[in-house]
Order: C-alpha cells, then sequence, then structure tokens
C-alpha cells in the first residue's frame, strides 16, 4: 500500500479485490482515520459520548460504607448514581423495577441510576457476594440530556460484554487482591472505565426502534457521527443539515424521531450550559460569554437565560457566586443601553434570536438568513 496525502490507498488488484471496498467504504477521511500511519493528521467529528462525560466531569468515588455488615446488604444510593460489579458469587437485585432475571453473577456489572431505591442482597448469608460499589458523580447544575435518557437500570450480561470488558474486570480484582500505593485512584479509574463500557453495552444492545432520547441518537449512525458537531456553540441547524447531507427539514424529522426533541433546542440548552459555565468560572464581561457560547451579542444571550433559565445571566452569576456583579465601567462613565441590557436586559422574547450565529444577528436588513432554524 501507497500512503499518498496522509492516506491509505486500498492495495491493487490482488485475489479479493472487493473485499477491501466492502470493509473499507470510501466516505472521507473520518472513516479511514483508523488505517492512517503516526503523524497522518484527519479531521474527525468530536466524540458526542466523550464531550459528553468531559462536560458532566465524571468522576468515581468508592463506596465502603456497606463493607463487614450483617445481614450482607449493599443499597443503592438514592442521591447519586450507582455502579455494582459482581466479583464473586451471587445475589438478588431487590429493587421496584422489572428485569428478566433478579439473580446478578459474578462478573455483572449493574449501573443504577439515582432516586430508584432499593438493594442487593445475598442468596445466602454462609456465603455472602463479593462486590464492588461506587458512587458516579456527574455535574450537571442545568442538566444535561444524558441524564435525562439514562435508564433507571443499565446491566451488562455476561454473554455480551466486549472483550475490552475482561482486562478491566481482571486489573480491578488484581488491585483489590494486593494493597500497594495508589490503589485507590486506580480503582477509581478502572470504575469510570466501567461506567463507560456500561453506557457503551446499554447504546449497544438495549434500546430499541421505538426509543427516544439522547443514547437513541447515539444508537442511530446517521446522527451519531454529527451529534457532536451539533453540541457545539458555533453550530447552526443548517450546518448540522449540511452534515447529514439531508435537508433541514428531513433533519429535523429524524433529529425528533430518535431524539424527542428540535434540533434548534438541543442546540439552544447546549449553549446555555456552555454560558452557564463561563458564569459559573467567574467570567464578568457579558459580550466575552455571549461570543463563547454562540449567541454573538449580549441580547440574545440574556433573551436566552429569560426563556430558559427565567433569569438574567447577571442574576445568574450572583446566585453562583453570592455577591454583587461587578460593574465593568469606570465609574466617571455614564451608563451605556448594552451595559444596561448586559446587566439586567429587558424581558422581551425572541423565538429565533437566541440561535443566531453573529453574522446573521448583525445582518443589514433584506439579507437572507443563513443558521439555525
Amino acid at each position: 500500500m501507497e500512503r499518498i496525502s496522509g492516506r491509505l490507498d486500498p492495495p491493487q488488484g490482488g485475489p479479493f479485490p472487493n473485499v477491501w471496498q466492502t470493509r473499507h467504504p470510501k466516505p472521507g477521511p473520518t472513516r479511514c482515520a483508523r488505517f492512517l500511519l503516526p503523524g497522518a493528521a484527519v479531521e474527525s467529528s468530536p466524540d458526542p459520548l466523550v464531550a459528553a462525560l468531559q462536560e458532566l466531569r465524571l468522576r468515581c468515588v468508592l463506596d465502603r460504607s456497606a463493607e463487614h455488615t450483617a445481614p450482607w446488604r449493599r443499597a443503592f444510593r438514592e442521591d447519586a448514581i450507582s455502579l455494582h460489579l459482581v466479583l464473586e458469587g451471587a445475589c438478588l437485585i431487590d429493587a421496584p423495577i422489572k428485569v428478566w432475571r433478579y439473580q446478578a453473577r459474578a462478573p455483572e456489572l449493574l449501573v443504577v441510576n439515582r432516586g430508584v431505591g432499593g438493594s442487593l442482597r445475598a442468596l445466602s448469608e454462609d456465603d455472602p457476594p463479593d462486590v464492588l460499589s461506587a458512587c458516579v458523580h456527574l455535574e450537571a447544575p442545568l442538566g444535561h440530556p444524558m441524564l435525562v435518557s439514562l435508564p433507571k437500570l443499565i446491566r451488562t450480561e455476561p454473554g455480551y460484554l466486549p472483550r475490552s470488558f475482561g482486562p478491566s474486570f481482571h486489573a480491578l480484582r488484581e488491585e483489590l487482591s494486593i494493597p500497594t500505593l495508589g490503589a485507590e485512584i486506580v480503582l477509581t479509574r478502572l470504575c469510570e472505565v466501567l461506567f463507560v463500557q456500561a453506557l457503551r453495552d446499554h447504546i449497544r444492545t438495549d434500546l430499541g426502534w421505538y426509543d427516544k432520547g439522547w443514547f437513541r441518537m447515539l444508537a442511530d449512525p446517521l446522527l451519531r457521527e454529527q451529534l457532536g458537531e451539533a453540541s457545539l456553540p458555533s453550530g447552526t441547524v443548517g450546518s448540522f443539515a449540511r452534515a447529514l447531507g439531508r435537508s433541514r427539514q428531513r433533519a429535523r424529522a429524524r433529529f425528533s424521531q430518535f431524539g424527542g426533541t428540535s434540533p434548534s433546542a438541543f442546540l439552544r440548552h447546549a449553549r446555555i450550559r456552555v454560558a452557564a459555565e463561563l458564569l459559573r468560572s467567574g467570567e464578568t464581561d457579558l459580550a466575552r460569554v455571549a461570543s463563547a457560547s454562540g449567541f454573538g451579542s449580549q441580547q440574545a444571550l440574556s433573551r436566552a437565560f429569560r426563556r430558559e433559565l427565567g433569569t438574567s445571566p447577571a442574576a445568574h452569576w450572583r446566585s453562583v457566586h453570592r455577591r454583587p456583579f461587578p460593574r465593568r465601567r469606570p465609574s466617571t462613565e455614564q451608563p451605556t443601553p448594552d451595559e444596561h441590557a448586559g446587566l439586567d436586559p429587558p424581558a422581551e422574547a425572541d423565538e429565533r434570536g437566541e440561535l443566531d450565529p453573529p453574522d446573521r444577528q448583525h445582518a443589514p436588513p433584506g439579507a437572507a438568513p443563513t443558521g439555525a432554524d
């Protein structure tokens, strides 16, 4: 094979000329990335699962509160997502949810959503199971579509586990059997790996055709590759439709069919989360917040906050930091209408302004609209 322009060309001739075409279709550099030699640059869409877990700041903490107690019982946390890995033996799932089989045997993995209640119980007190439990912490002050779509229970059956699960399981047992320096950090990182693998298994095996939500969009091969682009503040409904190779109407229909929402609402919520995170980090320049979050102007930012959160950006900043919002102008200058709009904006609503890119918001009268619907 020859390397030309950073890509590998298929072999010429050979006894199986159609194998390469069947396994490696032509659409573009994104699909061929795995076959590139080191150093070859390829533009790829952001991984929506990685982007979501980074935004939510995935963190696992081992739960040792139920160790060495009798009768053996492992309660499901109601204030947090809990992860339970059966290392040895078997136990019963005692929870107000319907499952096909109430016995959980090694090496099954359970992810229980918050608010479910219930517990794991031993089949026999003479032979209690060995279960590793951890709390999964995800920071979402304004919510997230992944958390909305997370089911009450994700259960990975031994027969359907991916090959990558085995090394993680054995590494975790090794860390538990031989206490060493840094074992706590290794165990928590491995629990994070298991949580991601449980989400993968849920996307691959648990979802049906009529399910809707964020995970269902990840299961759709067409939406999955472009969902990361749709979550970026710089994205628009028009750019999302072009990336799908569909018209806006067909893109909206597919998005609504599997996601249960419109792409404009999805993008608007993503932009608000970005803006709220900037305000939470201490940013006080509302023009910079509006530009970085994709709203383009303080007025559009304020309208979106009024519509979705019922408050202004400055009031949201005050509620987070619990102190007055700092004024950024010198005391000798008179406040301008724009500054008043940024600090305490008017309450008028614009159904489309918050999704307009900057060039559309300041476009001259009569200009053709572009961007989000």
